[in-house]
Protein backbone atom coordinates (compact mmCIF):
# COMPACT_ATOMS: atom_id res chain seq x y z
CA UNK A 1 0.00 0.00 0.00
CA UNK A 2 1.49 3.54 -0.84
CA UNK A 3 1.05 6.79 1.21
CA UNK A 4 2.72 8.68 -1.28
CA UNK A 5 1.40 11.81 -1.87
CA UNK A 6 -0.33 11.90 1.42
CA UNK A 7 -0.55 15.25 3.80
CA UNK A 8 -0.54 14.71 7.52
CA UNK A 9 -2.17 17.64 10.00
CA UNK A 10 -4.74 18.83 11.91
CA UNK A 11 -7.91 19.68 10.90
CA UNK A 12 -9.69 23.26 11.73
CA UNK A 13 -12.23 20.88 13.88
CA UNK A 14 -9.50 19.86 15.86
CA UNK A 15 -7.28 22.49 15.84
CA UNK A 16 -10.58 24.67 17.05
CA UNK A 17 -11.19 22.23 19.89
CA UNK A 18 -7.67 22.02 21.37
CA UNK A 19 -7.78 25.77 21.40
CA UNK A 20 -11.44 25.67 23.43
CA UNK A 21 -10.09 22.97 25.78
CA UNK A 22 -6.75 25.64 26.36
CA UNK A 23 -9.70 28.73 26.79
CA UNK A 24 -11.04 26.71 29.13
CA UNK A 25 -8.40 25.48 31.16
CA UNK A 26 -7.08 29.21 31.31
CA UNK A 27 -10.35 30.24 32.38
CA UNK A 28 -10.08 27.76 35.22
CA UNK A 29 -6.31 28.71 36.20
CA UNK A 30 -6.30 32.31 36.09
CA UNK A 31 -9.34 32.70 39.27
CA UNK A 32 -7.24 30.44 41.22
CA UNK A 33 -3.77 32.03 40.54
CA UNK A 34 -5.47 35.14 41.67
CA UNK A 35 -6.39 33.82 44.54
CA UNK A 36 -3.17 32.26 45.69
CA UNK A 37 -1.78 35.97 44.86
CA UNK A 38 -4.52 37.75 46.78
CA UNK A 39 -4.01 35.37 50.31
CA UNK A 40 -0.18 35.52 49.60
CA UNK A 41 -0.73 39.35 49.87
CA UNK A 42 -2.56 39.24 52.89
CA UNK A 43 -0.21 36.54 54.89
CA UNK A 44 2.86 39.25 53.94
CA UNK A 45 0.53 41.87 55.56
CA UNK A 46 -0.14 40.08 58.64
CA UNK A 47 3.94 39.79 58.89
CA UNK A 48 4.01 43.24 58.81
CA UNK A 49 1.44 44.02 61.30
CA UNK A 50 3.64 41.43 63.61
CA UNK A 51 6.87 43.30 62.91
CA UNK A 52 5.09 46.54 63.77
CA UNK A 53 3.19 45.54 66.62
CA UNK A 54 6.92 43.77 67.89
CA UNK A 55 7.70 47.49 67.17
CA UNK A 56 5.04 49.12 69.23
CA UNK A 57 6.12 47.00 72.41
CA UNK A 58 9.80 47.74 72.11
CA UNK A 59 9.33 51.45 72.12
CA UNK A 60 6.69 51.01 74.68
CA UNK A 61 9.13 49.64 77.13
CA UNK A 62 11.67 52.81 76.10
CA UNK A 63 8.85 55.30 76.53
CA UNK A 64 6.45 54.07 78.64
CA UNK A 65 3.41 53.38 76.33
CA UNK A 66 2.54 53.22 72.88
CA UNK A 67 2.26 56.26 70.82
CA UNK A 68 -0.59 58.35 70.41
CA UNK A 69 -2.78 58.23 67.40
CA UNK A 70 -4.73 61.20 68.43
CA UNK A 71 -5.03 63.70 64.92
CA UNK A 72 -3.24 66.58 66.73
CA UNK A 73 -6.43 69.30 65.16
CA UNK A 74 -8.07 68.02 68.06
CA UNK A 75 -6.24 68.48 70.48
CA UNK A 76 -3.17 70.83 70.49
CA UNK A 77 -4.83 73.55 67.99
CA UNK A 78 -2.39 72.35 64.84
CA UNK A 79 -4.02 73.81 61.70
CA UNK A 80 -2.82 70.98 59.44
CA UNK A 81 -3.56 67.05 60.78
CA UNK A 82 -0.62 64.86 62.20
CA UNK A 83 -2.92 61.48 62.47
CA UNK A 84 -2.39 58.21 63.57
CA UNK A 85 -1.15 56.76 60.32
CA UNK A 86 1.37 59.82 60.66
CA UNK A 87 2.41 59.06 63.99
CA UNK A 88 3.06 55.23 63.93
CA UNK A 89 5.55 56.15 60.98
CA UNK A 90 7.69 58.45 63.62
CA UNK A 91 7.55 56.46 66.33
CA UNK A 92 8.71 53.15 64.24
CA UNK A 93 10.96 54.50 62.00
CA UNK A 94 10.83 58.37 62.55
CA UNK A 95 9.86 61.07 60.15
CA UNK A 96 12.73 60.34 57.58
CA UNK A 97 12.88 56.78 57.85
CA UNK A 98 16.70 56.95 59.99
CA UNK A 99 14.96 57.04 63.44
CA UNK A 100 12.57 58.12 66.20
CA UNK A 101 14.22 61.26 67.97
CA UNK A 102 13.23 61.07 72.31
CA UNK A 103 12.93 64.44 72.14
CA UNK A 104 9.59 64.45 69.75
CA UNK A 105 5.83 65.28 71.11
CA UNK A 106 4.93 64.18 67.64
CA UNK A 107 4.44 67.10 65.82
CA UNK A 108 4.32 67.59 62.25
CA UNK A 109 6.45 70.16 61.87
CA UNK A 110 9.00 68.30 64.05
CA UNK A 111 8.61 71.05 67.08
CA UNK A 112 10.29 69.28 70.30
CA UNK A 113 8.08 71.15 72.58
CA UNK A 114 10.83 73.11 74.11
CA UNK A 115 10.94 76.70 75.15
CA UNK A 116 11.81 78.68 73.82
CA UNK A 117 10.24 77.28 71.09
CA UNK A 118 13.27 75.41 68.25
CA UNK A 119 13.19 76.01 64.80
CA UNK A 120 10.53 73.65 63.16
CA UNK A 121 11.96 70.23 62.12
CA UNK A 122 15.24 70.32 63.91
CA UNK A 123 14.52 67.09 65.38
CA UNK A 124 14.88 65.76 61.67
CA UNK A 125 17.17 67.93 59.66
CA UNK A 126 18.22 67.57 56.35
CA UNK A 127 20.85 66.57 55.71
CA UNK A 128 21.40 64.87 58.61
CA UNK A 129 24.34 64.82 60.36
CA UNK A 130 26.19 62.28 62.37
CA UNK A 131 25.32 64.05 65.83
CA UNK A 132 21.66 64.36 64.34
CA UNK A 133 22.26 60.02 64.41
CA UNK A 134 23.50 60.10 67.93
CA UNK A 135 20.60 61.41 69.34
CA UNK A 136 18.00 59.47 67.84
CA UNK A 137 16.88 55.79 68.72
CA UNK A 138 17.24 52.64 66.09
CA UNK A 139 13.82 52.42 63.94
CA UNK A 140 11.84 49.76 65.48
CA UNK A 141 10.41 48.18 62.09
CA UNK A 142 13.00 47.89 59.10
CA UNK A 143 13.05 50.40 56.43
CA UNK A 144 14.68 48.98 54.05
CA UNK A 145 11.75 45.66 54.50
CA UNK A 146 8.65 47.92 54.25
CA UNK A 147 8.36 51.38 52.51
CA UNK A 148 7.67 54.50 54.33
CA UNK A 149 6.38 57.45 52.18
CA UNK A 150 5.36 60.94 52.54
CA UNK A 151 1.14 61.45 51.76
CA UNK A 152 1.73 63.62 48.50
CA UNK A 153 2.97 60.97 47.11
CA UNK A 154 0.17 58.23 48.07
CA UNK A 155 -2.14 61.10 47.51
CA UNK A 156 -0.89 63.27 45.00
CA UNK A 157 -4.30 65.37 43.82
CA UNK A 158 -4.40 66.97 47.58
CA UNK A 159 -3.16 70.34 47.72
CA UNK A 160 0.38 70.48 48.61
CA UNK A 161 -0.05 72.62 50.93
CA UNK A 162 -2.25 71.13 53.19
CA UNK A 163 0.23 68.64 53.93
CA UNK A 164 4.61 68.08 54.45
CA UNK A 165 6.87 65.82 52.96
CA UNK A 166 7.71 64.94 56.43
CA UNK A 167 3.94 64.03 56.70
CA UNK A 168 5.30 59.91 56.01
CA UNK A 169 3.19 57.25 56.30
CA UNK A 170 3.76 53.51 56.62
CA UNK A 171 2.50 51.87 53.36
CA UNK A 172 1.09 48.47 53.55
CA UNK A 173 2.49 45.54 51.27
CA UNK A 174 -0.05 45.55 48.97
CA UNK A 175 1.20 47.73 46.82
CA UNK A 176 -1.54 48.62 44.33
CA UNK A 177 -0.97 52.53 43.53
CA UNK A 178 1.77 54.43 41.57
CA UNK A 179 3.05 57.30 43.73
CA UNK A 180 2.34 60.59 42.20
CA UNK A 181 5.72 62.02 42.75
CA UNK A 182 7.91 58.68 43.02
CA UNK A 183 6.28 57.27 40.09
CA UNK A 184 6.69 53.72 41.84
CA UNK A 185 4.29 51.53 43.11
CA UNK A 186 3.44 52.07 46.77
CA UNK A 187 0.33 50.57 49.32
CA UNK A 188 -2.40 52.11 51.30
CA UNK A 189 -1.10 53.81 54.62
CA UNK A 190 -1.12 51.68 57.72
CA UNK A 191 -3.96 53.06 59.93
CA UNK A 192 -3.22 53.23 63.25
CA UNK A 193 -5.48 53.61 66.34
CA UNK A 194 -4.23 53.59 70.19
CA UNK A 195 -6.78 52.28 72.59
CA UNK A 196 -7.52 54.39 75.75
CA UNK A 197 -7.54 51.91 78.36
CA UNK A 198 -9.38 54.70 80.62
CA UNK A 199 -12.15 54.42 78.87
CA UNK A 200 -15.20 51.75 78.68
CA UNK A 201 -17.31 52.54 75.44
CA UNK A 202 -17.56 51.54 71.84
CA UNK A 203 -20.72 53.42 70.28
CA UNK A 204 -21.46 54.62 66.54
CA UNK A 205 -23.90 56.86 67.79
CA UNK A 206 -23.01 59.77 69.82
CA UNK A 207 -24.93 62.59 69.21
CA UNK A 208 -21.73 65.18 69.39
CA UNK A 209 -18.12 64.31 67.48
CA UNK A 210 -16.78 65.56 70.82
CA UNK A 211 -18.21 62.76 72.28
CA UNK A 212 -16.68 59.98 70.65
CA UNK A 213 -13.31 60.64 72.99
CA UNK A 214 -15.16 58.77 75.81
CA UNK A 215 -14.63 55.68 73.18
CA UNK A 216 -12.04 52.85 73.48
CA UNK A 217 -10.96 53.97 69.68
CA UNK A 218 -11.81 57.10 68.63
CA UNK A 219 -12.63 57.08 64.45
CA UNK A 220 -11.10 60.73 64.23
CA UNK A 221 -7.93 59.69 64.66
CA UNK A 222 -7.73 58.92 61.05
CA UNK A 223 -10.41 60.36 59.42
CA UNK A 224 -8.41 63.13 57.45
CA UNK A 225 -7.02 60.14 55.56
CA UNK A 226 -10.07 58.14 54.87
CA UNK A 227 -11.81 61.55 53.78
CA UNK A 228 -9.85 61.21 50.63
CA UNK A 229 -9.54 58.13 48.81
CA UNK A 230 -8.05 56.48 45.41
CA UNK A 231 -11.78 56.08 43.66
CA UNK A 232 -13.70 58.61 42.25
CA UNK A 233 -17.27 59.33 40.65
CA UNK A 234 -18.26 59.94 37.09
CA UNK A 235 -17.84 63.38 37.72
CA UNK A 236 -13.92 63.13 39.06
CA UNK A 237 -14.80 63.75 42.67
CA UNK A 238 -12.94 62.18 44.89
CA UNK A 239 -14.58 59.73 46.91
CA UNK A 240 -14.34 59.05 51.05
CA UNK A 241 -13.56 55.39 52.38
CA UNK A 242 -16.45 53.96 53.29
CA UNK A 243 -15.17 54.12 57.37
CA UNK A 244 -14.65 57.55 56.78
CA UNK A 245 -17.36 60.20 58.60
CA UNK A 246 -18.86 61.64 55.49
CA UNK A 247 -19.53 58.47 53.59
CA UNK A 248 -23.01 56.69 53.87
CA UNK A 249 -23.39 53.61 52.76
CA UNK A 250 -26.24 53.35 49.68
CA UNK A 251 -28.58 50.44 50.83
CA UNK A 252 -28.22 50.21 54.13
CA UNK A 253 -27.96 54.11 54.92
CA UNK A 254 -25.04 53.15 57.61
CA UNK A 255 -22.68 56.01 58.42
CA UNK A 256 -19.17 55.20 57.61
CA UNK A 257 -18.68 56.02 61.77
CA UNK A 258 -21.18 53.17 61.99
CA UNK A 259 -19.11 50.71 59.21
CA UNK A 260 -15.63 51.75 61.34
CA UNK A 261 -17.19 50.68 64.42
CA UNK A 262 -18.83 47.68 63.53
CA UNK A 263 -15.83 46.27 61.76
CA UNK A 264 -13.54 46.60 64.99
CA UNK A 265 -15.85 44.80 67.25
CA UNK A 266 -15.60 42.08 68.96
CA UNK A 267 -17.65 39.56 67.79
CA UNK A 268 -16.47 36.82 70.42
CA UNK A 269 -18.04 39.42 73.27
CA UNK A 270 -22.31 39.18 73.02
CA UNK A 271 -23.31 40.43 76.05
CA UNK A 272 -21.41 43.97 75.73
CA UNK A 273 -20.31 45.78 72.78
CA UNK A 274 -16.51 45.79 72.99
CA UNK A 275 -13.51 46.14 70.57
CA UNK A 276 -10.89 43.55 69.91
CA UNK A 277 -7.65 45.13 71.23
CA UNK A 278 -9.53 47.12 73.96
CA UNK A 279 -5.93 47.37 75.85
CA UNK A 280 -3.33 48.28 72.98
CA UNK A 281 -3.75 49.26 69.48
CA UNK A 282 -5.73 48.36 66.06
CA UNK A 283 -4.30 48.17 62.45
CA UNK A 284 -5.90 48.46 59.56
CA UNK A 285 -4.36 47.86 55.81
CA UNK A 286 -7.01 48.10 53.05
CA UNK A 287 -6.13 45.46 51.33
CA UNK A 288 -6.54 44.62 47.79
CA UNK A 289 -8.94 47.33 46.23
CA UNK A 290 -6.71 50.06 48.49
CA UNK A 291 -10.76 51.05 49.85
CA UNK A 292 -10.78 51.21 53.81
CA UNK A 293 -14.42 49.56 55.57
CA UNK A 294 -14.52 46.63 52.99
CA UNK A 295 -14.58 43.07 53.39
CA UNK A 296 -10.88 42.61 52.04
CA UNK A 297 -9.10 45.22 54.88
CA UNK A 298 -6.58 43.18 56.93
CA UNK A 299 -6.46 43.67 60.52
CA UNK A 300 -3.93 43.11 63.56
CA UNK A 301 -6.36 41.02 65.26
CA UNK A 302 -8.17 37.40 64.80
CA UNK A 303 -11.91 37.79 63.93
Amino acid sequence: MSFKGKKWGFTIIELLTVMSIIVILIGLLVPSLNAVRRYSRVVRQKGQFHDIGTGLEMFSIDFDGYPSSRDNRLDSGDATAYCGAMKLCEAMMGQDGLGFHPDSVFRRDGYDGALPPQTPKDLYPSPVTPTDRQQRKNTYVDPDKYKICAVEDLLGYIAISSYDPCSSVISDVFMNIRGSVSGVKIGMPVLYYKADVTKLEHKYNWPQPADFSKNIYDYRDNDYLTAISVSRDTAGNILPHPVNSNYTEPLTNRSGIQIFYENIQNKKVTNVSKPYNENTFILISAGWDGLYGTRDDVYNFAE
